[in-house]
């Protein structure tokens, strides 16, 4: 089993700095490739593997690199010499999108799930097939909408999250959206007319990236984005990324 090789770009310790987990602990196993090219995206530079990746150290510990493809079970044993792993709130599989590695992401997660260790996946909820494995062994799912007008994607987007969120159990996931502020609640609302997304928490997370700051924000304009998004999703909240204001990983 341990024989599946993935490619990876960076590991690093931090605090998540998003969602519903924001504040937390979390070691980041960041994956390459996508099958997304979104306008807004905040690691396009990340996206290609090279022939090794860094671990960034934990104090008191030295630095490594890992070659790529690595398999699981090298990763995970460079994972333990090179960090505590019993003290992070969860083991945080990002990208990139972890789940275009469908067969290695699958085999990461069980194996780390085996030992104990929690596992948060960040998804652009685009590829729904690898889902039902990957429900037993996931204990946190950060799921994002690509439904605002930024991210210049093809039609279809919404079929392939509505397929993606019938599999996840709503108390484990919550959904995430980028929102610029030239967006407009009105073309959000004509795609969430489906009971689905009532079952799940929403993070309405403001771009700040570029030309977006936060600072381009009012109380006004964010009020009347959870009020009406409320009512088409279990709760609304607003968070920035937090990461970004601290200026960590």
């Amino acid at each position: 089993m341990g024989r599946t090789a993935g490619r990876l770009v960076e590991v690093f310790p931090s605090i998540q700095g998003e969602g519903l987990q924001v504040g937390t602990m979390q070691l980041f196993v960041r994956f390459a490739g996508c099958n997304l090219d979104c306008r807004h995206c905040d690691t396009a530079h990340l996206r290609s593997a090279g022939p090794d990746f860094p671990l960034h150290p934990w104090p008191g510990r030295r630095p490594g690199r890992v070659a790529n493809p690595v398999t699981v079970d090298h990763l995970l044993e460079a994972l333990a010499e090179a960090y505590p792993l019993a003290d992070f709130h969860s083991i945080s599989l990002t990208g990139g999108e972890p789940l275009a590695q469908p067969e290695f992401l699958t085999r990461l997660a069980g194996r780390l799930h085996e030992r104990g260790r929690p596992v948060f996946l960040e998804t652009n909820g685009t590829l729904p097939d690898p889902v039902p494995a990957l429900v037993p062994v996931v204990s946190y799912w950060s799921v994002d909408l690509k439904l605002s007008r930024g991210w210049n994607l093809a039609a279809g987007l919404l079929a392939r999250h509505r397929q993606f969120i019938a599999h996840l159990p709503p108390a484990r996931a919550y959904l995430k959206m980028v929102l610029d502020t030239d967006d407009e609640p009105g073309d959000l609302l004509r795609h969430l007319s489906h009971g689905e997304f009532r079952a799940f928490p929403l993070v309405l997370q403001p771009l700040a990236t570029g030309q977006s700051t936060l600072s381009d924000w009012d109380s006004f304009s964010i009020l009347e984005w959870v009020r009406l998004l409320g009512p088409h999703f279990r709760e609304v909240r607003w968070i920035p990324q937090v990461h970004k204001l601290l200026r960590i990983p």
